[in-house]
């Protein structure tokens, strides 16, 4: 069937043609309910067999609460909340130019969109107290044991599909035969446009059947025309419409009888189109892989895609937070839109963040760009040429949708000089001289920009809003002018390698000024207790504020090559802002790292600056390590008494590139 949401009444056609498909096939070897576990242990790749020792190396136990999600997802589609308690989907989204943001589809109101169950002896009962595992820190897996059963729950995004897989094996470790039926709830319940926060859409759903395949059904979303569609696909399950509701939806379930130590292997497919046919075609696809390659050997790929992005530090607990959370930058922060498949970046990919699905220079090229670059140099040349193309009209403004229109308005000046920093970065690693020459109009542009905010009478570069976005009346941050001495710098040095000889000498001029400027009027006197001349936060020509501005905190100086931890200055500064002197220094305090007015707790930027500070890198360990942060996903950040996360700040995708890249940076041990 096709579920389509029209634009009349109150429903919704979603046509996010995302289908999914579920096929089913029963283990026939009736082996010993440990014969079985042994068996499931073991995972055979597409082409080569894999021990089961080696495949355990590559998959890490969670340590999660009832209240915690765990996120997967592709290029394609997301699925940001998968409910740690019973495995149910709460909701998955597309990305859309045309709607400049997100299209979620979720369930009736605060329930899930999918819900998992089993039926044991014909007594239908949910999942619960799931034990959650990851395959190469990004594909999760809950098991339960109940009632002489084990279930295991898998979600997958094959990457380069527009669908995923939800798996279900149920083994009887039962001595006596016994009559299972794995299944699934579905009720769509609204379609949200998110940009920040979830809006809902207007129109009608719609239930039908798939236009190629039997066993499917497509749920399509329409205005005056198809806009996307998603579906559900249940091959070789049996399933029960719910049709004739303003809630259209389904219950899938499949039925067997297991002898003891017998497994029943099952699969859903959940896939995204444009309209009915593409989406039920995405599924059929990804359904004939399996058929290919088999369950387990799709899995295998997947797996093994993740794995090539992933880094060790040696330590079990600092590889946890810094792979997940690299890999939740890569998925989360970036992906590609459904209606015009352009590749696009934003803050998160998940509505749990508060200004979720929008584009920030700063949040993209200073804190997940990094990340990306250290683990696919290719994709970070397509961040590039996001930024330095769709997003190249208005850099430097506080925010944007992702089409590259403004949202927010307000001139910042770290996100002015965000793209180049970044590109110097890749040019550094890649040597990639066709990159640096596809946008030289919109370099020089930039640099025009950038040069515009000089104030002849100080030297320093002024800004209308920091880098927590908000108003400053002092127009000269320090941390700001620190990166745009460092952009100088970093451009001087591609111009002397390309023998762009009077165009280094310029830049080098201006970044030796500027160095001058910033000790001139940025090191003032003053700060209760300082013991001498720091750094203040926000400048004018005579007097400054003695504060951090964490997302641009001066604990960034020494990491940004300006200024040695060790010089006098700077250890006066990180000592002050450390200090009861400072009013949201939480000194202290368990988890305590300085914040601001703005920020008043633990951010994750001041824990990745710490991490690459001598002085704060005991501290940033143990706040990394014990603070729970979204279910091991970056938030915001911590309360510095107790290390809860943030409520706020939930699943940071581009915050969570940024903490994982200081990681890597400070501790990986694999470097070539």
């Amino acid at each position: 069937m096709i579920f389509k949401w029209m634009k009349s009444g109150d429903l919704v056609l979603l046509a996010a043609a995302c289908i999914a498909l579920a096929d089913s096939s029963v283990a026939k070897s009736r082996n010993s309910p440990a014969a079985v576990e042994q068996r499931e242990a073991t995972t055979l790749i597409a082409t080569s067999p894999k021990s089961a020792s080696a495949e355990s190396q590559r998959v890490i136990n969670l340590s999660l609460t009832a209240n915690d999600v765990i996120p997967t997802g592709n290029d394609w589609i997301a699925l940001p909340s998968i409910r740690a308690s019973d495995g149910a989907l709460q909701n998955f989204n597309v990305i859309s130019m045309r709607y400049r943001g997100l299209l979620e589809v979720a369930g009736v109101a605060d329930r899930p969109l999918m819900t998992p169950f089993i039926e044991i002896a014909g007594v239908k009962r949910p999942l619960s107290h799931l034990q959650w595992s990851l395959r190469d820190y990004w594909i999760p897996t809950g098991t339960m044991e109940a009632d002489g059963v084990r279930v295991r729950l898998t979600y997958v995004a094959p990457p380069d599909s527009r669908a995923a897989i939800v798996r279900f094996q149920v083994t009887n470790l039962r001595s006596t035969p016994l009559q299972v039926a794995p299944g699934m709830d579905l009720e769509w319940g609204k379609t949200n446009r998110v940009t920040y926060s979830p809006e809902p859409l207007s129109g009608r759903r719609v239930m039908s059947p798939t236009p190629i395949d039997t066993d499917m059904e497509v749920f399509e979303y329409n205005t005056d025309d198809t806009q996307m569609a998603w579906g559900f696909a249940y091959v070789g399950s049996q399933g029960a419409l719910r049709t004739g509701t303003v809630n259209p939806g389904l219950t899938a379930r499949h039925e067997a009888a297991l002898a003891p130590g017998e497994t029943v292997d099952v699969h859903f497919i959940i896939g995204v189109g444009l309209d009915e046919y593409s989406a039920a075609y995405a599924m059929r696809v990804l359904n004939k892989k399996i058929d290919r390659y088999g369950l387990d050997g799709l899995i295998d790929l997947a797996a093994d895609d993740a794995h090539r992005r992933t880094r060790t530090t040696g330590d079990p607990d600092l590889d946890r937070i810094m792979n997940r959370n690299l890999l939740f930058t890569t998925y989360f922060a970036w992906g590609r839109a459904i209606d015009t498949e352009q590749f696009v970046g934003m803050t998160s990919r998940s509505n749990r963040y508060y200004v979720s699905a929008a584009y920030w220079d700063r949040d993209a090229l200073l804190w997940s760009f990094p990340a990306v670059l250290d683990s696919d140099p290719a994709r970070a040349r397509e961040i590039l040429d996001y930024a330095l193309g769709v997003q190249a009209r208005d850099i430097g403004i506080h925010s944007r949708f992702i089409d590259g229109v403004v949202l927010e308005d307000g001139f910042e000046l770290d996100e002015l000089v965000a793209p180049l920093v970044a590109l110097a970065a890749y040019a550094d690693k890649t040597h990639d001289t066709a990159m640096v020459e596809r946008h030289h109009e919109v370099i020089n542009t930039l640099l025009k920009r950038l040069r515009a905010q000089l104030d002849p009478a100080t030297g320093l570069y002024s800004t209308f809003q920091d880098s927590q976005d908000e108003y400053v009346r002092k127009p000269f941050s320090i941390y700001d002018n620190v990166l745009t001495w460092k952009a100088f710098s970093d451009l001087e040095r591609m111009a002397t390698r390309e023998h762009r000889t009077r165009q280094a000498a310029l830049l080098k001029s201006e970044a030796a000024k500027l160095k001058s400027a910033i000790y001139r009027f940025g090191v003032l006197s003053g700060a209760k207790g300082a013991g001498g001349p720091i750094f203040a936060a926000l400048v004018n020509a005579s007097s400054g504020d003695f504060v951090d501005v964490p997302p641009g905190s001066l604990m960034k100086l020494p990491a940004l090559g300006f200024v040695s931890e060790n010089d006098p200055v700077f250890r006066r500064t990180y000592a002050w802002l450390h200090s009861a002197h400072y009013q949201y220094s939480y000194a202290g305090q368990p988890f305590g790292l300085p914040g601001s007015y703005r920020l008043p707790f633990t951010t994750s930027w001041e824990v990745a600056d710490h991490l690459r500070l001598a002085a704060g890198r005991a501290q940033a360990l143990k706040i990394l390590k014990q603070s729970p942060w979204d279910g091991g996903i970056i938030t915001e950040g911590v309360k510095a008494d107790t290390g809860v996360p943030d409520t706020q700040g939930l699943a940071f995708a581009t915050a969570a590139g940024y903490v994982a890249d200081a990681i890597c940076d400070e501790f990986c041990k694999d470097r070539e």
